[in-house]
């Protein structure tokens, strides 16, 4: 029992021989770990402690490598500021005055046309302007020349009358400003070389107890000069209305006036007429045939200024 014991004992104290042992190898060890840890730190705050000296020498570098391209931003900026600027004021600028410009001059000429326009029709519908000159009834004359058969011999009918009446206004300087009429002729005057024909015209073809005038209204005068002087004879025609009884017809007369003073004028006038286009219908005579279908109407008139 004591061998056991003190083999047990040997083996307790072996074994704390080996456990101080092991706790000595482990203090040991820690020692080395603390020691290694310890190192670490050290070379890892040395490690923060060296770069500070580097980045001082880096700003020398920086500044030097910085001052170097001082001129190129200097000469960069400069010509950037000086260049967009300029193009953006420009387009805002020209566009404004196109629209305000354009507007303006269109509105002034349409204005100044009207006025313009206005007195040109008022300067036609003034006979003011020119000198009035009044037919003399006295000494013009009015007619018609028709054909026919009088006992079966060819005749030439004429119908006369001075009961004629109306104005011209001339204007010397404008002629195409000039205005003709109306003029009128009392229809129950007209005489031929017979009284029974007389008669007949009066109450069958003409009916002037009805209707008592033939008038012829000037719509437009055709080819007058440009001026007209004492001694001129002009040659130029006339577009209107001619009215005989009821019915009105455009009529076109060629008219030749002379200018014979500057208070007064001669003139002569004539165009075709056809029958049909009035209805004058010829009554029934034994004696009479073949009737023509148109007829002359012709003035000779003197007119005077008033």
């Amino acid at each position: 029992m004591q061998q056991h014991f003190s083999t047990a004992g040997s083996r307790a104290a072996s074994t704390k021989t080996t456990l101080a042992d092991k706790n000595a190898s482990f203090r040991r060890f820690k020692l080395i770990t603390f020691a290694l840890l310890v190192a670490i730190l050290l070379a890892a705050c040395g490690g923060s402690d060296a770069p500070p000296a580097e980045p001082e020498e880096a700003p020398v570098a920086a500044d030097t490598a910085t001052a170097e391209p001082q001129p190129d931003p200097t000469a960069t900026t400069e010509p950037e500021p000086t260049n967009t600027p300029e193009p953006e004021a420009e387009p805002t600028n020209t566009p404004e005055p196109e629209p305000t410009d354009t507007p303006q001059p269109e509105a002034e000429p349409t204005a100044t046309a009207q006025p313009q326009q206005e007195a040109e029709s008022e300067s036609a519908d003034m006979p003011a302007v020119g000198q009035t000159f009044t037919i003399v009834a006295e000494e013009s004359e009015a007619r018609f020349i028709i054909e026919e058969e009088l006992l079966g011999q060819p005749k030439t009918v004429i119908g006369a009358t001075n009961a004629i009446s109306g104005e011209l206004m001339v204007d010397a300087a404008n002629p195409a400003a000039s205005a003709i009429g109306p003029i009128q002729i009392d229809a129950g005057t007209f005489v031929t070389d017979d009284n029974r024909r007389n008669g007949a015209i009066r109450r069958f073809i003409l009916q002037t107890n009805q209707y008592q005038f033939i008038t012829f209204n000037t719509t437009e005068l055709i080819g007058l000069p440009e001026a007209v002087a004492v001694g001129d004879e002009v040659v130029f025609e006339i577009n209107g209305d001619l009215t005989v009884r009821d019915i009105t017809n455009p009529a076109l007369f060629v008219i030749t006036l002379q200018v014979v003073s500057e208070t007064e004028l001669r003139g002569s006038a004539a165009t075709i007429v056809a029958r049909e286009d009035y209805n004058l219908t010829i009554p029934q005579v034994p004696s009479v045939a073949n009737v023509g279908t148109e007829l002359i109407v012709e003035f000779d008139f003197v007119a005077r200024a008033q």
